[in-house]
């Protein structure tokens, strides 16, 4: 779990305007496509795309990001000089979930699945062969929000 297939052993990145700066020796892993609405929204984009580590993994070299609960179970992280969305939280979770396009390298990462498919815009396609699911009646997802 810690180390991709291109052999990344550690992360670095932030925001756009560098006030933020992050560090990981944690890989992302469940990176995945967000299509889900609260993500539509917080992003203003037609879906994210997030990979998890642990919460303790996360290093903030330079500045700290802002948070705001976008709802009763979530919080988000961002700069709040510039406004770059950097993370996305469960509260009740131990993990979380950093936005792929503030990593240095991006492209050192892959996309696992699609997630919140119900919500996914329908004149959006990505050719790939990734397996959807679906946030509503997602059993583990369910769990976690009322643990």
């Amino acid at each position: 779990m810690g180390q991709s297939s291109a052999g990344l052993t550690q992360i670095t990145g932030g925001c756009a305007c560098g006030a933020i700066r992050y560090e990981s020796s944690v890989v992302p892993c469940e990176v995945h496509f967000c299509h889900c609405r609260m993500c539509q929204k917080a992003l203003g984009n037609v879906f994210g795309v997030f990979g998890s580590i642990p919460r303790n993994a996360l290093r903030f070299i330079t500045g700290v990001p802002a948070s705001y609960r976008s709802s009763p179970h979530a919080e988000r992280g961002f700069c709040p000089t510039c406004g770059t969305p950097l993370s996305f939280r469960y509260l009740k979770s131990d993990w979380i979930a950093i936005a792929i396009g503030t990593l240095d390298q991006p492209d050192q990462v892959r996309p696992e699945m699609h997630w919140g498919i119900e919500s996914q815009i329908p004149w959006v396609r990505i050719c790939d062969e990734l397996p959807c699911k679906r946030i509503d009646g997602d059993p583990e997802y369910a769990a976690m929000l009322s643990s």
